[in-house]
């Protein structure tokens, strides 16, 4: 019999028992799909819910002022330590030298007051040299008055010269110690007055917004004039430096899925060009729920009215592909993991 006779006959047969045993045969199809995907779970892991990641620094300003200069625009190219924003530093200028005066200041008067320490201090000797010389004078006429040998008017000025000496000595004392507390005091102030210096002069460093990392500037939120308010976002950068994709999976795959794994993937802008990356790692855990703390990756159960099962966050390095050509934050992306 000839081939083609063959062929018509055995698509007659097959036709004929597919139109007797439609149930049949349509629940042996869902079975032949559903024993494939079985098998093939346990070769490869595939899902479509991914996207092309990376940092985003936002760039707030650390002290508030008009932004005198704006050398970005929306997607500018720039490099770790290249100037993002400048505030007017005019201000701060003027704080770090009124600073630098009142350390000049503080310091002087720090001068002043050991200076001041120094001739209280001869002041000092010179009242215990006087007492000591009134004391004399007193034993000198107290032996004496015994005697007769002095009056009683000049036995009493000996005894109010020692007590007037003592006074004076007493006197000197103190005004030495008060030296030596302002003394105390001056340092403190000129302390005090470094540390104004510093802030000063930090906060005029701060003036300079600068990227922190190589990137692109996200759109600006600023412009020129503005006035730029402490902690209140000026420009974001999209980071160059940590490309990667965050892929959910489903988690009947976690028991197969090891850092180091490799990857095959795909993005939204070259959906038919596969690309090698490396699975870099696994979520620890899920919050069951948005109200739980955000310390664990919420992942939502519901999409397009459907509840899939739980699914974990992983993290894909993309290979040399951020080195080849620009990629986009946020992107689609679809990815392959082989056990």
């Amino acid at each position: 019999m000839h081939p083609l006779v063959l062929v018509d006959c055995f698509e007659a047969c097959v036709l004929s028992f597919v139109e007797r045993h439609v149930v049949a045969c349509l629940i042996g199809a869902i079975a032949a799909v559903f024993l494939v995907y079985e098998i093939s779970v346990g070769f490869f892991a595939y899902t479509g819910d991914a996207f092309v990641e990376t940092d985003v620094i936002f760039l707030a300003p650390e002290v508030s002022g008009p932004i005198a200069a704006l050398p970005v625009i929306d997607d500018t190219v720039v490099r770790a330590g290249d100037t993002v924003a400048q505030i007017e530093p005019q201000p701060f200028e003027i704080a770090v030298a009124s600073a630098e005066a009142e350390v000049a200041l503080t310091t002087e008067r720090i001068r002043l007051a050991e200076a001041a320490i120094a001739e209280a201090t001869a002041t000092v000797a010179a009242a215990q040299a006087s007492l000591k010389d009134a004391l004399t004078e007193r034993a000198r006429a107290e032996a004496l008055v015994q005697s007769g040998g002095v009056s009683a008017a000049a036995w009493d000025q000996a005894r109010r010269d020692a007590r007037v000496a003592a006074a004076d000595l007493r006197k000197a004392e103190a005004l030495a110690s008060v030296s030596e507390t302002l003394v105390a005091v001056r340092r403190a102030e000129r302390v005090a007055a470094g540390q104004a210096l510093d802030k000063a002069t930090y906060d005029l460093s701060r003036t300079r917004l600068v990227a922190p990392v190589s990137g692109r500037v996200a759109p600006l939120v600023a412009h020129t004039g503005d006035y730029a308010t402490t902690g209140k976002t000026v420009a974001a950068i999209v980071s160059d430096e940590n490309w990667y994709i965050k892929a959910a999976l489903n988690e009947r795959h976690l028991a197969r899925v090891r850092p180091g794994q490799t990857v095959l993937f795909t993005i939204g802008s070259e959906p038919w060009r596969l690309h090698v990356g490396t699975l870099r790692a696994v979520a620890p855990g899920i919050a069951r729920n948005d109200a739980d703390p955000r310390a664990l990756p919420y992942v939502p159960l519901d999409v397009d009215w459907i509840r899939v099962p739980r699914r974990f966050p992983v993290i894909i390095d993309m290979g040399p592909l951020p080195a080849e050509r620009p990629l986009y934050r946020g992107a689609d992306a679809r990815v392959l993991i082989w056990f």
